[in-house]
């Protein structure tokens, strides 16, 4: 028997339900009728809870993409946090470079924690994409979103990091922000082709050694 629930707490439970199915088995297995089965209620109720298909994959997407720049907030704050002491006392590019150590690899645990909601960013941002052109669809404006909260959570990061450790960067942190997020996508989306852990971390140092080189 369908529990009855509120409008809006039947949309977060069919949002997770076609979260959970994407992540599973990738954008192209949500559906109408997988959705409302893996809820447990009737396509009907999907209908009601959301105007089509396109309707319900953008709630579904935009919860994604707040739910992963929540993580990398909580991240990079326990790192600057962690930082922090490690570098206490200490200032310049080799406080800056540990510093910024401490945040990759807070990141990295959790991506290596949750590979397959990695790989559904990159489905989400495709998907995305391929409507950026028709301004009335609800998921067009989505991987410009994306972008501006990993972004603005990464310019955050790396401002609280030269402020600890007594530097400063040469050109714009949202320009530094921009260059560090564009790398770590190139190895973010290799790891998960080959999850080699060590090369991605070799490739990390080598980020952060062209970064610290922006700020003095």
């Amino acid at each position: 028997m369908q529990v009855r629930l509120p409008f809006d707490s039947r949309r977060t439970q069919l949002v997770r339900a076609a979260l959970e199915r994407a992540e599973k088995d990738g954008i192209d297995a949500v559906t109408i009728r997988r959705v409302a089965d893996d809820a447990g209620v009737s396509v009907g109720m999907v209908h009601y809870c959301f105007e089509n298909k396109e309707d319900l994959m953008s709630a579904m997407i935009e919860t994604n993409i707040d739910e992963l720049a929540a993580g990398l907030r909580m991240a990079f704050a326990y790192a600057a946090t962690v930082g922090e002491e490690a570098t206490a006392g200490t200032t310049g590019p080799v406080a800056l470079s540990a510093q910024l150590q401490a945040g990759l690899r807070t990141m990295w645990q959790l991506i290596e924690l949750t590979p397959s909601r990695q790989r559904l960013a990159y489905e989400t941002i495709c998907f995305s994409l391929r409507r950026q052109d028709d301004p009335t669809n609800p998921s067009a404006r989505l991987a410009k979103v994306h972008k501006e909260l990993a972004l603005a959570a990464a310019a955050e990061f790396l401002s609280v990091c030269a402020e600890q450790t007594g530097t400063e960067w040469t050109v714009t942190v949202e320009r530094v922000a921009r260059l560090c997020l564009s790398l770590l996508d190139g190895v973010v989306m290799h790891w998960l082709v080959t999850r080699d852990t060590e090369a991605a971390w070799e490739d990390i140092d080598q980020i952060i050694e062209m970064v610290v080189q922006q700020a003095r």
